[in-house]
């Protein structure tokens, strides 16, 4: 994994706005390889609608593999949340052509990532996962299936305010992306699904990274965990994020300095 540090603009910008923006992060044959893979696997799903969202099975493509440790996005993520991290969800989105009737174009979901608001509310809803999104189709034009983000709705401590009578709130955002680009959004963001009104089916990847305390029997994730034959095939920092016994991860920060030590529990007063 190559080290890529994250700009002071960068950081601004998603510490303001809860979501990033990285363009060309995939090469045009990972693009087309990855096609591929997702369209097998979403052709042997069970389909209903034209929101298909498939999440078994896909770190154990070897394929994929390399999404895991996919410099600059998980860098970035790294250097946003701690390298104590690991991967707590994978899925292929494919949205297929709807209809432009008055329910498809209005139809929303307005939500926040991880569950924590449910025991903790939205006032003390921290930042504990990330997501990364891998863009296999472009999104140039308005309505091609694209998740909206209500930007900046990551610092509100109440729920999503929306006028009355509309659909979304002040501030949405569609992103206009093409296929390798890639984007990151923090779990308190609002976001939703959106009609894909093309012709065309839009193809996304994500792989989302939350803290390892995160996950186990009660933990507010189910952190993604395959067997020893797909840990087997990766290296140490895909192992950890694997939830692998491993601190791959965490390693590879040190030697490139961006690992803060833990925070000491006493101080002399």
């Amino acid at each position: 994994m190559d080290f890529v540090k994250l700009t002071v603009e960068q950081r601004q910008f998603f510490d303001e706005n809860g979501y990033l923006v990285v363009p060309e992060v995939l090469s045009l044959e990972m693009i087309d390889r990855l096609t591929k893979v997702s369209d097998r696997l979403i052709e042997s799903f069970d389909k209903n609608g034209a929101y298909v969202q498939r999440r078994p099975g896909i770190v154990q493509e070897p394929d994929f593999h390399p999404l895991l440790t996919q410099s600059p996005t998980v860098p970035f993520v790294a250097q946003l949340l701690s390298p104590n991290i690991q991967l707590h969800t994978t899925a292929i989105i494919y949205k297929f052509p709807e209809a432009a009737d008055e329910e498809t174009v209005n139809q929303r979901g307005w939500h926040r990532d991880s569950g924590l608001t449910m025991d903790l509310g939205h006032k003390n809803v921290p930042r504990v996962s990330i997501k990364v999104g891998y863009c296999l189709t472009d999104f140039n034009q308005p309505r091609s299936g694209f998740t909206l983000f209500a930007q900046g709705s990551h610092l509100i401590d109440t729920p999503l305010p929306i006028p009355k009578g509309e659909v979304d709130p002040a501030g949405t955002v569609e992103l206009r992306l093409n296929p390798g680009d890639a984007f990151l959004f923090e779990n308190r963001l609002f976001h939703t699904s959106a009609p894909n009104l093309t012709d065309r089916v839009s193809k996304v990847v994500i792989f989302g990274y939350a803290y390892r305390w995160m996950g186990g029997a009660h933990g507010a994730m189910h952190l993604v965990q395959p067997d020893d034959t797909v840990l087997a095939q990766v290296d140490d920092a895909a192992k950890q994020l694997l939830g692998g016994k491993c601190d791959g991860l965490i390693d590879w920060a040190k030697h490139h300095n961006i690992f803060l030590e833990p925070a000491p529990w006493v101080m002399e007063a």
